[in-house]
């Protein structure tokens, strides 16, 4: 079981919510808490907008950070800037992650902590959807940007992320590059473990492992969606292939 520790300044807004949030949207095998640098009175409002949301508010209570020293915490989340300058209080953990928000109790009404909510909740989604599996044979993110940092690579990747498999073929009529310095290419990509090549007869296709990460394939899909036309003279070269052969398989084979 993983755990996990939301540090803030007050530990009676901010962390309350993520604590409450992280509870409510991770399994079993996330054990949960939170603490401030400078504890004070959970804030009613946090109450009122969980209750709004459906999200058990049971057992909130606001902690020290100092009497949770001692305690191996395998990610720290600071949201507050002066809570991050106090990461040194557990050096032991795994990850130490910090995210900005700023403090909702100055603002009149409940509208600021349904905004802050709202922040945690897709961040929340995010971290989870990232770290739902285990990582440890994965390329790290140094050598995924080393092979992204490529042009050819990069739009070989993007191609494939797009049509979901490519045959050298196919990449190289798109690519306008020679067949070895294709293949050169894909070698290397599928000896990082981000492309797996696959037999079809006599037609052998490359396409992203279905083991592959998850925030791998989200990286390879932001940057395909944040840059639309990165591969338009590709993809129009791909569909003018009048022989082109369109894989078999599914994408769950």
């Amino acid at each position: 079981m993983k755990k996990i520790l939301f540090l803030c300044t007050g530990n009676s807004a901010r962390s309350q919510l993520a604590e409450a949030l992280m509870r409510h949207m991770a399994d079993d095998s996330y054990e949960v808490m939170s603490a401030g640098m400078s504890p004070e009175t959970v804030d009613e409002r946090v109450y009122t907008v969980l209750t709004q949301n459906g999200v058990n508010s049971d057992n909130l209570q606001s902690v020290s950070a100092e009497s949770l020293h001692d305690q191996h915490f395998d990610v720290v989340i600071t949201l507050c800037d002066k809570a991050s300058n106090e990461c040194g209080l557990f050096p032991e953990s795994d990850a130490l992650i910090h995210w900005d928000f700023k403090d909702p109790k100055p603002l009149e009404g409940a509208q600021g902590f349904v905004d802050t909510y709202e922040g945690l909740k897709a961040k929340i989604a995010l971290f989870l959807m990232l770290n739902g599996e285990d990582q440890s044979d994965a390329v790290g993110p140094v050598e995924l940007f080393k092979i992204m940092s490529d042009p050819l690579r990069l739009r070989i990747l993007m191609l494939i992320e797009d049509e979901f498999a490519l045959s050298v073929g196919d990449l190289t009529k798109a690519l306008s590059v020679s067949q070895p310095k294709v293949s050169r290419h894909l070698a290397l990509l599928r000896d990082a473990g981000i492309l797996k090549d696959q037999r079809e007869g006599l037609w052998v296709f490359y396409r992203l492992p279905e083991n592959l990460p998850v925030w791998i394939h989200h990286i390879l899909t932001t940057v395909r969606n944040g840059n639309p036309g990165l591969i338009n003279n590709e993809k129009l070269k791909l569909s003018q292939i009048k022989d082109r052969k369109k894989p078999g398989f599914s994408q769950k084979n």
